[in-house]
């Protein structure tokens, strides 16, 4: 016995013609324009600003340091010229022999207990390895406040040795040239160009 026959099935009916519309695309130009636009803006600003981020970064962290390194060499030099204690084995004549031979640039500085707490407070304070070069907020907290006690410790300092600092720089190009200020030490009579050395400091050792 034959199988029964399928019935034909109808043909798959053609997919309706799609209509677009050719304004579509003119009627929403100022919206592809703006879109396209403000994508292409958000990526040149993104890396313009981590750019110009890192070299206003770079800058301010010189800025900073360099203050600070201010800060530390005259805590040097200040502990450099406190008078040392003399030695209980020294004799007379060999005190007298060096004291002729040794002609600081600097006046000697009398030995004073509150003089040397405070310098080597201010050694303490500016020493640049104990600082983290972190890009952190404890990081940079910590040296804002070091180098607000800083710069108090170097005030009551120039009071205590007589020395009277002249006004930082007060435009944006002499800033950039320097803020050290110049130093000027009552009775002193000239200025000399060269250095003393300052290693041997018995108050920073």
């Amino acid at each position: 016995m034959d199988p029964p026959q399928q019935p034909p099935q109808p043909p798959n009916p053609a997919p309706p013609a799609a209509t677009t519309d050719p304004f579509d695309d003119l009627l929403t130009l100022e919206d592809t324009l703006y879109t396209t636009a403000y994508a292409s803006g958000a990526r040149d600003g993104a890396r313009a600003g981590r750019i110009e981020g890192r070299i206003f970064g770079l800058e301010k962290g010189f800025d900073k340091f360099s203050q600070l390194g201010q800060l530390h060499g005259r805590a040097c030099i200040w502990g450099a010229r406190i008078d040392a204690p003399a030695a209980a084995d020294a004799e007379p004549q060999d005190v007298e022999h060096e004291q002729e031979h040794e002609q600081p640039l600097l006046p000697r500085l009398p030995r004073n207990s509150r003089l040397e707490k405070h310098v080597s407070m201010l050694h303490a304070l500016t020493d640049p390895l104990t600082f983290s070069t972190d890009n952190a907020e404890e990081a940079v907290a910590d040296f804002d406040d070091r180098f607000r006690r800083a710069g108090a410790k170097a005030k009551i300092i120039e009071r205590l040795v007589g020395e009277e600092v002249s006004a930082g720089p007060s435009s944006p190009a002499a800033a950039e040239e320097g803020k050290s200020g110049k130093v000027k030490v009552k009775g002193e009579a000239k200025k000399s160009a060269d250095f003393e050395d300052f290693a041997g400091s018995s108050v920073l050792s």
